[in-house]
């Protein structure tokens, strides 16, 4: 094993390569822009007018919309294949809803935008064949350390965005970061899809797909369905995954809330977490991450989920005032916990996900783990109308959850290990 972290680090990027290299590492011209206006898009909505229910209804309408998009996706992946799928509902989902955040005035402008968001659902399948199928098992976990490296780097621009809302107020600051990042997403879609092929998997499906109706790819859903039930080890991941997809629902659309208005810090404040998150997140990747990739076992997933519990529990116990070091405390926990656990989870999914169905697979994952999540966001929408600290105590009750399923799963592996050797 080499004990050298920056060494393992660097044979990890060399590994990735193809479409896997083309998608990774140019994500930071998504994931930039994306970081400097999402971590104030709440605090945008209520200066426009809209309440926290509102707030919570939006998030959850655009869940909903999703899920319409996730069970198209398979159908529409095939059909177009992998990379101009990823091309055409990159372009309408993002772009498309970032000019009308741009614009907005009121709460139907962000109804609208929401609903336009949900192609990108379409995305999240087409991204990830294009991204993943060409690629080994082994070195997928690596895939998802660096795009949560690309997070890192967006970390790091955070302050520009809070220096806009210094200089300009919040609404035309806003604005002007919504109209950066469509230029910096038009740029990435299209460079990136000069660089990446069709995979040879999406080749066979687009054949595969002639003449196949949409109507035809629903009744593949139902033998896809089964498969899932019978991996145990799969439905686990999934839950874990849905879980993990609620507490970031909650944590991105009212932390703001929870930060300024109970906790009396400064809007500009928000970068904060991003930059102290940045920091901490590249010495979890560099330092502890590429040890944690040689180890099967689900209790590094345990251990991001206990840094979640202790930044949740920093969050609620900081006292009404603006107390800078709880602040950084609670960032450098969630940068942990979301180091640690999301890849982990992530690559724990993929591998379970054999390449002839991950289309379909990946299509069903979605619609499950939107079903799931779509009420919290009005839930916790409610929640933060009665107390800003309530989304947050519901997000400890997820983490628990979790720690049980994890227990779970690891019972359900040793009987499987013993059966093995029996």
């Amino acid at each position: 094993m080499s004990r050298n972290p920056i060494r393992m680090v660097r044979d990890a990027a060399v590994s990735i390569k193809g479409n896997a290299r083309s998608c990774v590492f140019m994500e930071p011209l998504f994931t930039i822009p994306h970081t400097m206006y999402t971590s104030y898009m709440t605090l945008y909505m209520l200066e426009l007018g809209l309440n926290k229910s509102q707030v919570g209804m939006i998030t959850s309408l655009g869940l909903a919309a999703h899920i319409f998009f996730a069970l198209i996706s398979a159908y529409i992946t095939d059909k177009l294949g992998r990379r101009y799928t990823t091309l055409i509902f990159d372009t309408i989902g993002w772009v498309g809803s970032q000019l009308i955040w741009a614009l907005a005035q009121n709460i139907y402008f962000f109804a609208a935008a929401s609903i336009v968001n949900a192609f990108g659902r379409i995305v999240m399948n087409s991204w990830h064949c294009l991204m993943l199928e060409d690629s080994k098992p082994a070195i997928r976990v690596h895939v998802f350390n660096f795009l949560q490296i690309a997070g890192i780097l967006a970390g790091f621009f955070a302050p520009f965005g809070a220096l806009l809302i210094n200089r300009m107020t919040l609404i035309p600051a806003m604005r002007a970061m919504l109209l950066f990042s469509i230029v910096s997403m038009i740029a990435l879609f299209y460079i990136r899809h000069n660089f990446v092929t069709e995979t040879e998997m999406g080749k066979q499906k687009m054949e595969e797909m002639k003449g196949v109706s949409m109507w035809g790819v629903f009744k593949a859903y139902v033998p896809a369905i089964r498969r899932i039930l019978k991996e145990r080890l799969l439905v686990i991941a999934l839950l874990l995954r849905s879980l993990n997809f609620i507490q970031l629902t909650i944590r991105n659309t009212f932390l703001a809330v929870l930060v300024t208005e109970r906790l009396g810090f400064p809007t500009e404040t928000m970068a904060v977490f991003h930059v102290f998150g940045a920091i901490v997140t590249l010495v979890t990747l560099t330092l502890i991450t590429p040890y944690l990739s040689q180890i099967t076992r689900r209790w590094p997933i345990s251990l991001g989920i206990f840094f979640h519990i202790g930044a949740t529990a920093v969050l609620l116990l900081s006292p009404p005032a603006q107390n800078y070091p709880l602040l950084v405390l609670s960032a450098i926990l969630i940068a942990l916990g979301t180091g640690i656990a999301a890849p982990r989870i992530d690559a724990l999914v993929a591998n379970t996900i054999a390449n002839e169905d991950r289309s379909i697979v990946n299509a069903i994952v979605s619609v499950i783990i939107l079903l799931l999540s779509t009420p919290f966001g009005y839930i916790g929408g409610i929640l933060s109308d009665i107390d800003p600290r309530l989304p947050f105590l519901l997000t400890l009750s997820v983490f628990l959850v979790c720690l049980m399923l994890l227990r779970v799963a690891a019972s359900y592996e040793k009987q499987r290990d013993t059966a093995a050797v029996v």
